[in-house]
């Protein structure tokens, strides 16, 4: 936005109607159109960062956009940034984390002090941050549409003027970085309304600032008009807007002789010139994926020889492969090669001690499971180097994960190679809709789960080929390193009391509809890794303030009990108009709903690491077609991250109910765009039900009887709430 707010205030935008590109290839920087969503004043939602999740509206503006790509005749192809390059180090990372959660934070103050409106604005200044889980979904509802989609080896915008270069697309859009790569211009913006496409020109841009190529660069990475190369320079980070920031970074070179290492060293701030040094070697030899399917990196015979240096450690073509379909995202991968976990801090602002106790310890042999499988089958040297956590709390303190002594994850997945024809057996569940309730349903009986004890012999390739016997496999190897499949491959304790769960949903009509599955077995089943990470309880585990919105009605127990019941509703999905957000927030629940997105990116990251793990160890036909393996990406488990509107209808009706009879409320005026606050809060229900009956039906072994106690008197406590009750009005 930055570079494109420039070159209109400065007039360098030509304009163009939609028929002059048709019928044309347009290659589009995926998560360059995605910020722009995010934050343009038509379409972004400025209480995104308190809530997580999607925006409400926005697949109905990708929609919109790919109904109007296709009556101009345009073809879009969308690609995704793929690896960091060495120059967004942990330092830059780090600052531009810290800056979003100050802001953040500001914006919750503004909030407790009831002043709601510049409250908006507020968290508006931090639309952006944390969407790695929304690129995910967009590259995969892009390709359900049928779009075209490919994740770039490194920088989206090189790719992408490759394409162009080579004759695979007929023009690019999107932002300054496409002119930093080679690209004579690039498209900034499609206007739908008017039937108009605008376009900037390098030559127009060199003419304004009269600079030559060279200089403009460091112009562009200076200020920050390229941010997943370099951001800006610390000094510029003062103008809130592009132009200004442009035009400051304009008058700094201008000063220095239009050099931008100059500029760098007169900071006196050596992390920032490291990085600045590395982007310029990143524009010089960025690695492109060739139309060869190789990995090579631009100007490659004038490459230096400490090219791991700026662009990061080199990984097998393979993998860049699997990276490019979208089998696997590129958040693993940069641990590796980085040989670093860095966490920073969450949408809440992190000030809690469990979260900090989360991602630093109660996660690292999850990420760790992850690396192993994909570390076992790269080069020799990796198997020697282990990868630190290094959380922004704590940077001094690195802990290693452990990675060159984790084989067993690796042995138990190749016992799994079961057929389509094994598959076969009838479970009433389509594996493609709810491969998680299949997968522990089909175990369930011993003499299927003997079945499907099939390790390769003599290492023969290929055995697996088909969409259905990918996925199941995928996640059986899950399942199994996870703990829910005994190495005979019947259901463990916690498998069956996965399964009791999810057979209390079946029971119930939670299951019973294709896009309710994936909602409800994936809720279900985090609840149960919640529990096992000792953070599904009662435990006030936010204190206020900072953590404002807890439960406020009502007794202790009142208060626990319906801290208990939103926790696990913050596990679900919140059915909302294709519109922002208006209605209550909480920063204590927000802080909840972070610890689960932070286990449901590991578990994410696990279930990736097993397909490529499949892929990588020659189990699946090398014949399998390109989208099939997008497929797999697409239909593997935790795609979408809900939101936490769920877990604030329930809180709110919940604490009407334990308020005195005649100060009830109505929570459904105080949620204006909800689509259905009844049914949502039925929905809730039946998530809780089927939640407490797996935890009672657990062994004393694995669930406490502590644990399934408190479990059965925020059961009974519900339902003495609910009797009676009207659905969404506490008054009688």
């Amino acid at each position: 936005m930055a570079f494109t707010n420039w070159a209109r205030a400065e007039g360098l935008e030509s304009v163009a109607t939609l028929d002059h590109f048709a019928p044309c290839h347009i290659a589009i920087d995926a998560e360059d159109y995605l910020n722009n969503l995010l934050t343009t004043t038509a379409t972004r939602e400025p209480l995104l960062p308190a809530l997580g999740g999607l925006p409400f509206a926005l697949q109905k503006h990708v929609d919109e956009d790919l109904a109007s790509f296709k009556q101009a005749g345009i073809t879009p192809l969308f690609v995704f940034n793929g690896l960091d390059v060495a120059s967004r180090d942990r330092a830059m990372i780090g600052r531009e984390a810290k800056k979003a959660a100050a802001t953040l934070g500001e914006a919750w103050s503004i909030y407790d002090q009831g002043k709601g409106d510049e409250a908006v604005v507020a968290f508006g200044k931090a639309c952006t941050y944390k969407t790695y889980h929304i690129v995910r979904w967009l590259q995969y509802h892009l390709h359900k549409a049928g779009i075209v989609t490919q994740t770039a080896p490194y920088i989206a915008a090189a790719q992408m003027v490759y394409m162009e270069q080579t004759g695979f697309v007929d023009a690019l859009a999107g932002s300054a970085a496409c002119l930093l790569f080679g690209a004579e211009k690039v498209i900034t913006n499609f206007d739908w309304d008017t039937k108009r496409i605008s376009w900037v020109e390098l030559k127009q841009c060199l003419g304004k600032v009269l600079m030559n190529r060279e200089p403009f660069v460091d112009l562009m990475l200076l200020s920050g008009c390229c941010p997943n190369i370099l951001p800006c320079l610390p000094e510029l980070e003062q103008h809130d807007s592009g132009v200004a920031r442009v035009q400051s970074a304009r008058s700094l070179l201008r000063r220095l002789n239009d050099d931008g290492h100059t500029v760098c060293l007169q900071q006196k701030d050596a992390d920032y010139l490291n990085a600045f040094c590395k982007a310029r070697f990143v524009v010089r030899h960025v690695p492109l994926m060739t139309e060869a399917g190789r990995i090579e990196s631009q100007n490659a015979e004038k490459l230096p020889h400490d090219v791991h240096e700026f662009i990061g450690q080199r990984l097998p073509d393979e993998l860049y492969f699997y990276l490019q379909r979208g089998v696997a995202g590129p958040r693993v991968l940069n641990c590796r090669t980085r040989m670093q976990v860095y966490e920073t801090p969450p949408l809440d602002g992190g000030a809690s001690a469990a979260y900090k106790e989360l991602v630093q310890e109660k996660l690292r042999p999850l990420r760790a499971q992850a690396l192993a499988l994909m570390t076992r089958l790269l080069h020799r040297y990796f198997h020697k180097t282990d990868v630190d956590v290094v959380c922004w709390f704590a940077e001094g303190d690195k802990r290693p994960l452990g990675i060159p002594d984790l084989t067993e994850p690796a042995a138990a997945a190749d016992t799994w190679h079961v057929p389509e024809s094994t598959m076969a057996k009838s479970t009433g569940i389509d594996v493609t809709a709810g491969p998680l309730f299949y997968s522990i349903q089909f175990l369930a009986s011993e003499s299927a789960a003997h079945e499907t004890q099939t390790p390769r012999r003599n290492n023969a390739p290929g055995i697996l080929s088909r969409p259905r016997e990918l996925l199941a496999n995928v996640t059986w190897r899950f399942l199994h390193d996870r703990g829910y499949i005994n190495p005979d491959h019947t259901l463990s304790g916690w498998g069956k009391a996965l399964k009791a769960s999810l057979d209390r949903a079946r029971a119930s009509g939670l299951l019973s509809s294709a896009w309710q599955t994936t909602e409800a077995e994936e809720a279900i089943f985090m609840a149960f890794e919640l529990l096992r990470l000792d953070v599904l309880n009662t435990k006030t585990m936010f204190p206020t303030p900072p953590f404002s919105g807890p439960p406020l009605r009502g007794s202790e127990a009142d208060k626990a009990n319906t801290l208990l019941v939103s926790r696990i509703a913050s596990l679900g999905l919140f059915r909302h108009s294709t519109i922002g957000y208006t209605g209550p927030l909480s920063r204590h629940l927000l802080a909840y709903h972070q610890m689960t997105a932070a286990v449901r990116s590991a578990l994410r990251d696990l279930l990736e690491m097993h397909a490529c793990q499949m892929l990588l160890s020659g189990a699946v036909a090398r014949d399998v077609p390109a989208s099939e393996l997008t497929d797999l990406g697409a239909r593997l488990s935790f795609v979408r991250e809900p939101d936490l509107g769920l877990a604030l209808i329930v809180k709110s009706y919940l604490d009407e109910l334990s308020n005195e009879v005649g100060r009830r409320s109505d929570v459904k005026k105080w949620f204006n765009h909800a689509v259905d606050v009844e049914g949502d809060l039925q929905k809730a229900w039946l998530m809780w039900e089927a939640v407490n009956a797996g935890v009672q039906a657990a062994d004393s072994s694995i669930v406490t009887n502590e644990t399934r106690k408190m479990f059965k008197g925020a059961d009974d406590w519900l339902q003495l709430k609910r009797e009676g009750a009207p659905t969404t009005n506490g008054t009688p």
